[in-house]
């Protein structure tokens, strides 16, 4: 695979008719590294990014974009062995979920390409993660504290990864509720949204998937859907926020994680319950980027390089409507200041 170098961004100044461009990088697990190949074809081509924002694997390019640390992300990917891979997840003291990435070899691996910052260090881009608050089934957006910290968050496959606590809240990844994040990405601040979809799901969990049937079965099995079904819904309000929420009752430091099964059962619920409300019309989006490696599995260390050329094409194709985007926004903001001058 070429590691091919960053082009330096001209120096001119940015005239004031040109919209913010936004990045909304979706999950993906392996075939994240295609992110990094559009990336790289956007710079190529001047295309200025003001706003990103990535949701589980596509969280941490976007950090390295931001950060300034994409070639060391490529490099680490493109030499990433099942070992490797293994090292960084631990199952001491996991909370939540069968592993958690609090170990030293994660924690010496994400500080080599965030630098151990926080969003507010980044000046050059507005950096931002999207997560799910497990009690509520919120789209939560993090932009503030420890990158490394909200890295984490997003990426917490409800389950296998250990939830985190921020701000009162039980974190989960973003992909729970939206692969995609380009809401967040137009809430930002973002006048033109660029959605890359690498996920062969518009959620982590969708009922066609053999998990869904798991669930269903030991739910069934164990009375947990009636349960739920029958028992809570009978439940006085104050009880049942008791039993579900201590966000508001508790100091972060206090709030406990609940148990994997309870996780996953929370998870599913939500994740359910947004995708038969889902509505393609509601996806802030203006162009949506979507590369053919959906085929590829979740950790295809072999394809990596095939993934990485899918990648460029799909960002090559892309540039003339992206660039047409930019041009009728233009011209759209000129014609308004005209009236206005007139």
């Amino acid at each position: 695979m070429q590691l091919a170098a960053w082009p330096k961004l001209s120096s001119k100044p940015m005239l004031n008719n040109r919209p913010k461009i936004g990045i909304a990088l979706s999950g993906a697990s392996g075939r994240a590294i295609a992110h990094i190949a559009v990336l790289e074809v956007l710079r190529e081509h001047r295309i200025p990014i003001d706003i990103i924002v990535g949701c589980s694997s596509g969280a941490i390019i976007a950090a390295s974009f931001a950060v300034g640390t994409m070639d060391k992300l490529k490099i680490f990917i493109h030499e990433l062995t099942f070992p490797k891979l293994l090292r960084l997840w631990s199952t001491k003291n996991a909370k939540g979920g069968l592993f958690h990435l609090h170990n030293d070899h994660m924690n010496k691996e994400l500080n080599v390409i965030t630098r151990g910052l926080n969003f507010e260090d980044i000046q050059s881009v507005k950096l931002a993660f999207s997560a799910t608050d497990l009690n509520t089934g919120e789209l939560v957006t993090l932009s503030k504290g420890n990158i490394n910290k909200a890295f984490k968050a997003s990426v917490a496959i409800p389950g296998l990864l250990e939830p985190m606590v921020s701000e009162g809240r039980v974190l989960v990844d973003g992909g729970l509720v939206n692969i995609v994040p380009t809401l967040p990405a137009k809430q930002l601040g973002a006048d033109i949204v660029i959605g890359i979809n690498l996920a062969a799901t518009k959620f982590i969990y969708e009922k066609r998937m053999p998990i869904w049937r798991g669930y269903r079965f030991l739910t069934r099995l164990m009375g947990l859907q009636f349960i739920r079904e029958k028992v809570i819904p009978k439940l006085s309000p104050r009880l049942l926020f008791r039993i579900d929420t201590q966000s508001d009752v508790l100091e972060a430091k206090d709030i406990k994680i609940p148990g994997v099964m309870s996780v996953l059962s929370k998870a599913i619920d939500h994740s359910f319950e947004i995708s038969e409300q889902w509505d393609e019309s509601h996806v802030a989006c203006d162009l949506m980027i979507e590369p053919n490696v959906k085929h590829f599995g979740k950790v295809e260390l072999r394809s990596l390089e095939k993934i990485y050329e899918e990648g460029r094409r799909a960002g090559e194709a892309a540039i003339p409507e992206i660039k047409k985007l930019i041009a009728e926004f233009e011209s759209s903001v000129l014609s308004q200041q005209a009236e206005v001058t007139a």
